[in-house]
C-alpha cells in the first residue's frame, strides 16, 4: 500500500501561496529595472527577432504566428494574455516609444478593443531593435524555457532606458506597480548627466532634466517642480492629469489631449450626459471629430464663460484624473536568475540601467576579443606554413590520409589541431599569393583590433564613453519633442457652483405630509396637485441660485439648492429622499432664502430693555430672524447666518431640545412683530418678537409660555397688525383668533390667558405660507 504522510494544512497552504506569490511578483505582473519589461513582453520581442526574424525591414506577419510562436517556446499561458501585452506595446496611446510596428486594428483611445489576432499582422519597431541589438554577442545571461528545450535571455540587452521612457504597470500579490512614461530625450540627458557625475541626486536630475512624466496622450501636468522632486525621491505620489484645450473663437471650446488611461468616447458621453442634464448652462452641444489627433469640440451658448464650463467638467469628469505613481520593479540579486521587487526612486532606476550597460558593453567586448583571439590563432597558423608551403605540400601528399596528414604537419610547424584543420579544409586556389597577403592583411587588422579592444577592457572610463557615445546616438536618433505640458497648480480655475445653474425664478412647494417639489409658476394655491388627504402649506418664489431651509420639529435645518429639488407638476418628492430624516421627524418650517422673497430687515428694533438701537449701530440687525417655539414652550431666535449654504445630509442644529420636547412651529421675522401664541389647554399668549433673545448657535432659548402639567403649545404666528393672528379652534368647533384686539400684549414667560375653561384648542392648520419675490432692499 501507498504511504500516506499527515502535513498541517496551514503550513501547506502558506508554503504553496507564498510560491504563488512569488510566481507573480517574478515571472508576471512586475517589470525589470534594467529593460523595463514583464517576462512576457521580453518573450515576444525575443521570439519576433530571434525565431521569427521580423525585422523593420521584413514584411509584417500575422499576430497569431507571433503568439504561437511565443506561447509555444516561452511563455506557456494563455493566448489572450500574450496578445494583449503584444497589443499594448503596438498602441501610440499607451506607450510613449511603441516597441511593435502593428498593421490592422490595434485598437483606438476610445477603448475600441483591437481585431482578433487572425487578422492583424506585427513586426518589430526600430526602437526595438535597440533592445535586442547584442542578444548574439552573449552579452546577458540565458536561462532554459519552461520545458528545457530551448533557451531564454534572462534580460534584454536595451540601449534604450525602456523602464522610464515607456512606464510600466502591473498588479502582483500584496503589491503593485504603476511608472508613467517620460520623454526619451530627457531620460537620456539625465543618464548622461549621471556618467559624468555619479553622485548626482534626484532633485538635481529632476530640476536639470527631466520635466516629469511625458505621457503619450499628451495633455497637462498640475503639480509644482517640489511635488515632482518628491515624486521621484520617494518612488511614489500622485501626478494630476488634465487635457488640453483652446477656445475657437466666441462659440467653441475644443479639447485637444485627454489624460492618459482614459477612453475618450467616455468623457463625450460625460460631457453629453451634464450638457443633457443642464449642469453645464453654458454648453449646448458636444461633438467628437478626432481623427488621428483628439479634437472634441464644444459648442458654447452666446456670452458664456469658457472657463466655468471647463472648471466643471475638470471636477466632474475624467477630463481631470490623478496618477498614482509607484516605483516598483525587480532588481538584480547575487543569483544571476533572481530578481527582488524593491519600491525605488528615480535614480536608482538610472543607476541600475548604466551599470547594466556597462556591463553589455564589457561582455560585447570580451565576446568580440575571444572571437578575435580564435580567428588570429588560425591565421597565425597559416602564417606559419607559407614560408615553407612547398615542404608543407609534400607532407600532404605523402600522407596516407587526413589523420595522417595532420599528424605530420602539427610535429613539423608546432600546430594544434584547430590550426591544422584549417589549413587543410583550404581549398588549393587561396595557397596563391594573393590570398596570402590577403590572409596576412586580416591577421594584421585583427591583432590591431584585438589590442584595442585589450585597452578599453582595462580602462572603465573608456568604456563608460562607449557607452556615452550609445545613449547620445539613441537620443539623436530617436528623441521627440514633449506632449505633456507642466503648467503646475497656478492653471486651477476658480469657480462657484452658481456658475453651473441655469437663473430663473421659481416657486418651492412644500405640503403638510412633507412633499417637495418645484415649479415655475401657478396660478391659485388650490390650483397646486397634492396628494389625496394632502394639502399646499409652503409655497414660496427664489432663484434656482438661491437655497432653502427645511426646519424641522427636531431642531435641525437642512439646507439645499433651490435647484436639487425635482421639478414637476406632479406630487414632488418626499422630502426625505433629499436629506437623512429621523423617524418621525417632519418640516415645521419652510424659508427661502432668496434675498428678494426675505422681509427687508428692520431698520431699527426696541430691545429687552424697550431701547431702540441706533441704524447706524454696527451691531444693529440687517437682516431678518428665524423664531422658533418648542411645544414645551422654549423661544429662541437667530439670524440666517450658518443657515444659508447647503449642508450636509444630516443637516445643521438651530435648537437644543430636551428629552421628550419638539419644535411646534418656526416663522421667518423682521424682528418688529407680535408673537400670537396658543396652547393644547386653551391659553392664549401675546408678547413682542424682541423679548426672545438673539442666539448665535443652537440653543435651549429662553421660556415663552410658562405650561401647566400636560400642557403644550399648539402653533403660534407672528403678527404686526392688530387684527391679525393665530387661529384656533376649540374641541366644541368655535373658532378662536389670538391677537391684540383681545388678548393685550404682555410679556414672555407668562401664563397667558385662559380662554376655554372645559374643553381644549384641537390641533392647529394654520393658512399656507405664500411668499413671492420683491425687490431686495
Amino acid at each position: 500500500m501507498p504511504v500516506t504522510e499527515t502535513i498541517p494544512l496551514h503550513e501547506t497552504a502558506r508554503e504553496r501561496y507564498l510560491n504563488y506569490a512569488l510566481s507573480v511578483i517574478t515571472s508576471r505582473a512586475l517589470p525589470d529595472i534594467r529593460d523595463g519589461l514583464k517576462p512576457v513582453q521580453r518573450r515576444i520581442l525575443f521570439a519576433m527577432f530571434d525565431s521569427l526574424n521580423l525585422y523593420p525591414s521584413k514584411r509584417h506577419r500575422k499576430s497569431a504566428t507571433v503568439v504561437g510562436e511565443t506561447m509555444g517556446k516561452y511563455h506557456p499561458h494563455g493566448d489572450k494574455a500574450i496578445y494583449d501585452a503584444m497589443v499594448r506595446m503596438a498602441q501610440s496611446f499607451s506607450l510613449r516609444a511603441p516597441l511593435v510596428d502593428g498593421h490592422g486594428n490595434f485598437g483606438s483611445l476610445d477603448g475600441d478593443s483591437a481585431a482578433a489576432m487572425r487578422y492583424t499582422e506585427a513586426k518589430l519597431q526600430p526602437l526595438a531593435m535597440e533592445m535586442l541589438e547584442g542578444l548574439r554577442d552573449e552579452t546577458v545571461d540565458y536561462r532554459d524555457n519552461f520545458d528545457g528545450s530551448l533557451e531564454e535571455p534572462v534580460v534584454l540587452p536595451a540601449r534604450v532606458p525602456n523602464l522610464l521612457v515607456n512606464g510600466a504597470s502591473g498588479i502582483a500579490v500584496g503589491m503593485a506597480t504603476n511608472i508613467p512614461p517620460h520623454n526619451l530625450g530627457e531620460v537620456v540627458d539625465a543618464a548622461l548627466h549621471m556618467i559624468e557625475e555619479p553622485e548626482v541626486d534626484t532633485s538635481t536630475l529632476v530640476r536639470d532634466h527631466i520635466q516629469g512624466p511625458d505621457f503619450p496622450t499628451g495633455g497637462r501636468i498640475l503639480n509644482t517642480q517640489d511635488e515632482l522632486a518628491e515624486i521621484y525621491e520617494t518612488g511614489s505620489g500622485t501626478i494630476e492629469m488634465r487635457g488640453a484645450y483652446r477656445t475657437k473663437g466666441k462659440t467653441r471650446a475644443i479639447i485637444e489631449s485627454v489624460p492618459y488611461g482614459v477612453d475618450k468616447s467616455k468623457i463625450v458621453e460625460e460631457i453629453a450626459d451634464h450638457i443633457a442634464e443642464e449642469n453645464v448652462p453654458q454648453l449646448s452641444n458636444v461633438r467628437d471629430e478626432s481623427t488621428d489627433d483628439v479634437r472634441i469640440v464644444l459648442e458654447l451658448k452666446r456670452g458664456s464663460d469658457t472657463e466655468a464650463a471647463m472648471a466643471y467638467l475638470f471636477k466632474h469628469t475624467k477630463l481631470q484624473k490623478r496618477f498614482h505613481v509607484n516605483l516598483t520593479c525587480l532588481v538584480p540579486t547575487e543569483s544571476t536568475d533572481v530578481k527582488a521587487p524593491k519600491q525605488v526612486d528615480l535614480r536608482t532606476i538610472l543607476r541600475y540601467f548604466l551599470d547594466f550597460r556597462l556591463d553589455v558593453v564589457t561582455r560585447r567586448l570580451q565576446n568580440e576579443l575571444a572571437e578575435l583571439e580564435a580567428r588570429i590563432h588560425i591565421l597565425e597558423g597559416f602564417e606559419t606554413i607559407f614560408d615553407a608551403l612547398d615542404e608543407a605540400i609534400e607532407i600532404i601528399r605523402a600522407s596516407k590520409n587526413k589523420a595522417d596528414a595532420a599528424q605530420r604537419l602539427m610535429h613539423r610547424f608546432q600546430l594544434d589541431e584547430e590550426q591544422t584543420d584549417a589549413i587543410l579544409e583550404t581549398q588549393l586556389y587561396k595557397l596563391s599569393q594573393m590570398e596570402i597577403e590577403a590572409i596576412r592583411d586580416e591577421l594584421g587588422e585583427k591583432r590591431a583590433r584585438a589590442e584595442g579592444i585589450r585597452r578599453l577592457l582595462d580602462d572603465e572610463d573608456a568604456r563608460w564613453g562607449i557607452v556615452k557615445d550609445e545613449l547620445q546616438d539613441i537620443r539623436d536618433e530617436y528623441t521627440d519633442e514633449r506632449r505633456s505640458t507642466l503648467v503646475g497648480p497656478g492653471a486651477d480655475m476658480e469657480y462657484t457652483e452658481e456658475d453651473y445653474i441655469v437663473d430663473e425664478d421659481v416657486h418651492v412647494i412644500v405640503t403638510r405630509d412633507g412633499w417637495v417639489k418645484r415649479q415655475g409658476t401657478y396660478s391659485d394655491l388650490d390650483a397646486i396637485r397634492t396628494r389625496d388627504g394632502d394639502e399646499v402649506g409652503w409655497a414660496l418664489a427664489g432663484s434656482t441660485r438661491a437655497t432653502v431651509g427645511f426646519f424641522t420639529n427636531y431642531g435641525t435645518c437642512y439646507t439645499t439648492r433651490i435647484t436639487e429639488i425635482p421639478s414637476t407638476t406632479g406630487y414632488g418628492d418626499p422630502v426625505q429622499k433629499l436629506f437623512s430624516f429621523d423617524d418621525g421627524e417632519h418640516v415645521v418650517g419652510v424659508v427661502s432664502f432668496d434675498d428678494r422673497a426675505l422681509p427687508d430687515p428692520v431698520p431699527a428694533e426696541p430691545s429687552e430693555q424697550g431701547e431702540l438701537f441706533d441704524p447706524d449701530d454696527p451691531d444693529a440687525p440687517d437682516q431678518p430672524y428665524v423664531v422658533a417655539i418648542s411645544k414645551g414652550g422654549q423661544a429662541t431666535r437667530f439670524t440666517l447666518d450658518g443657515y444659508l449654504e447647503p449642508s450636509i445630509s444630516t443637516g445643521r442644529k438651530y435648537m437644543r431640545l430636551e428629552d421628550g420636547d419638539e419644535v411646534a412651529r418656526v416663522h421667518l421675522a423682521r424682528g418688529d412683530e407680535n408673537i400670537c401664541l396658543a396652547s393644547h389647554d386653551g391659553r392664549a399668549l401675546v408678547f413682542p418678537v424682541h423679548q426672545v433673545s438673539v442666539y448665535k448657535g443652537p440653543a435651549k432659548g429662553v421660556r415663552a409660555i410658562r405650561l401647566e402639567d400636560n400642557d403644550r403649545v399648539l402653533d403660534f404666528a407672528l403678527s404686526t397688525r392688530a387684527r391679525d393672528g393665530l387661529t384656533v379652534e376649540t374641541n366644541n368647533g368655535r373658532e378662536e383668533i389670538v391677537r391684540t384686539t383681545k388678548f393685550d400684549a404682555t410679556n414672555r414667560g407668562a401664563k397667558g390667558t385662559l380662554v376655554i375653561k372645559r374643553g381644549y384648542f384641537a390641533e392647529v392648520f394654520p393658512e399656507p405660507v405664500e411668499v413671492p419675490l420683491h425687490e431686495a432692499a
